[in-house]
Order: structure tokens, then sequence, then C-alpha cells
């Protein structure tokens, strides 16, 4: 730019006071719940399984949100566009369960370009908290160009602000840019449905992890469901177990009835008026500690 106009004196630097408060003790985790719907209802895959908040926020940006721009030495960089941060955050978070605050707002530039414009530039640092305390900040930069000194100003401070929260935003998960920042990720590589992030996401966790995380967590859902006791109201468990203890008694009374000597008598008359039946009305004693009793023919021999 040739013969600057620098017009600094009339700009106020915006530096509010900070009232720092000491963080929590402990903060509670607000990554482990499971994802909403518009509707309230709990998010779930294609396989009726729970979308925890982590599991979304470790996915690509989708394409809708993706932007490109040409950057230093003709490259283009994909980035994702502050409508679709702050829609994101709205999703994961919910509407009021997280804010913005800006920290810091500096003019670095304010002069007339060689064509009569108003080139203005500004550094602003933002400050990302969530409902539960947890928070990240970072810095971005803005510069806006325009014949009208205001719209220049308006242009450049906005652009600052908004940098600086999507940068404050990423450090709570890839789905929020920070994925943008791997090499081979961009926009053309960004899924185009939630489905396709989370099959992706799955495939990339089977490489870099101990496996097929979904299968495994399969594996481990079958084991529980194979060790479980079945509940104590199951009739057929409990008919069950009365037959096998009923069986068990009876073959006691047998056993019992074969171990009896026997005697033989020469006169059959003897025989006859000597052998006593215990009928089937006499109940044996029962086995402890069921209380189901046996009841059988039982004969014996005596004199």
């Amino acid at each position: 730019m040739n013969s600057p106009h620098n017009d600094d004196t009339n700009i106020t630097q915006h530096n509010p006071p900070l009232h720092e408060e000491p963080p929590p003790a402990q903060l509670l985790d607000a990554t482990n719940d499971p994802m909403k719907n518009y509707d309230g209802s709990q998010m779930r895959d294609t396989n009726s399984q729970l979308v925890y908040k982590s599991q979304f926020l470790s996915t690509h940006p989708l394409w809708s949100d993706c932007k490109e721009r040409v950057g230093y030495g003709g490259k283009k960089f994909t980035y994702v566009s502050g409508d679709g941060v702050i829609r994101n955050m709205n999703a994961i978070f919910g509407h009021g369960g997280w804010s913005s605050q800006i920290l810091n707002e500096k003019l670095i530039q304010s002069e007339k370009d060689d064509r009569g414009r108003w080139y203005v530039g500004y550094l602003a640092t933002v400050r990302v908290t969530l409902l539960n305390g947890a928070s990240h900040e970072d810095c971005g930069s803005g510069e806006g160009i325009n014949d009208s000194k205001i719209k220049a100003h308006e242009k450049a401070i906005k652009s600052a602000v908004t940098d600086a929260m999507k940068r404050a935003a990423r450090h709570f998960g890839e789905r929020l840019g920070n994925a943008l920042y791997v090499k081979g990720n961009g926009i053309r590589t960004a899924p185009r449905t939630n489905r396709d992030a989370l099959v992706e996401l799955e495939r990339k966790d089977s490489l870099n992890l101990f496996g097929n995380q979904a299968a495994l967590r399969s594996v481990e859902e079958k084991k529980v469901a194979s060790t479980a006791t079945p509940p104590i109201n199951n009739h057929d468990a409990i008919r069950t177990a009365a037959a096998a203890t009923m069986t068990v008694s009876v073959g006691a009374a047998t056993a019992r009835t074969n171990s009896l000597p026997n005697q033989n008598h020469n006169s059959s008359n003897n025989t006859n008026t000597n052998r006593t039946s215990i009928h089937s009305g006499r109940p044996l004693p029962p086995p402890a500690p069921s209380p189901i009793v046996s009841r059988g023919p039982l004969h014996q021999q005596h004199k």
C-alpha cells in the first residue's frame, strides 16, 4: 500500500476486565451423555445403538459444513464455517448449553490503500465455555476493506471474533474443525451424512485402536447376556428344579428298598400271611431342604 493514512487515534481499544473464577474441583464430563435429536429423544445409529457426544465429536465435519478458500502460495484450504460450528455446538451441547466471551480485541491496522479504500485489521481472543464449566480459548484475526471506514471496521472485527470462536471450539473435538488439521482431510473427503461419518469413524478406530470396536462391543454384550442369572419368577426354571428334586427323592427311596434283606420261607401260606405292603397313602420323609413330598409304592418283606 502506498502512502497509507493512519487513523488509529480515534479507535477505542476494547479490553474488558476479566473476572477469573477458580475452576471447580472436578468437572462433569458432558461428552459421556447420549446425543439428542431435535425432538428431545436419544439419537441412535442404524444398528439401534446409542450415539454418544464423545463419539459424535470424534467424527469428521460434514461436507455441508465445510468451505474452501485459497490461502498463501495458491494452496486451497478447507475450513468449517462459523454458522457450521455454531450449529454443531447447539446440536451437541444444546441451545444454552455453551457460551462464548470476547476476552480481547485489538486493532492492528487501519489505513487507506492506494485506491482510497479503508483497509482494517483486528486480532481477537475468545473463550468458549460449556455449561459444566469446561472451557477453551484461542485467538483469531480478521480484515476488512471498504470505501466506508465503518464498514471496514465492522467486517474486520466480526471476522476476527468468528475466527477466534471457531479456533476455540475446535479444541472440543474433530467435528468442530480439528479434523481438518490432519493431512489428507478436506472438503473432498468429508462425509455427506452422519451415518457416513460414524461408519468412517468405526473404520479408522479398527485400524488405529484394538480392532473393530463395534464387533468387540457385540462380543462383550453376548458374554454378559450368557452369564446373566435367570429371574426368580421364571416358572419354567422352578418346574424344572421341582422335577429334578422329585426324581432324586424317588431314586433314594428305591435305593433304600433294594437294600433291605430278603427272607425265604418254605411255606407259601406263611409267605402270603407274613408279607406286608406299604401303600402309597403313607408318605415318605421329605428330603431336606426341599418341601416337595415324594409318594409311591414301596414293598418290604419281613417276618
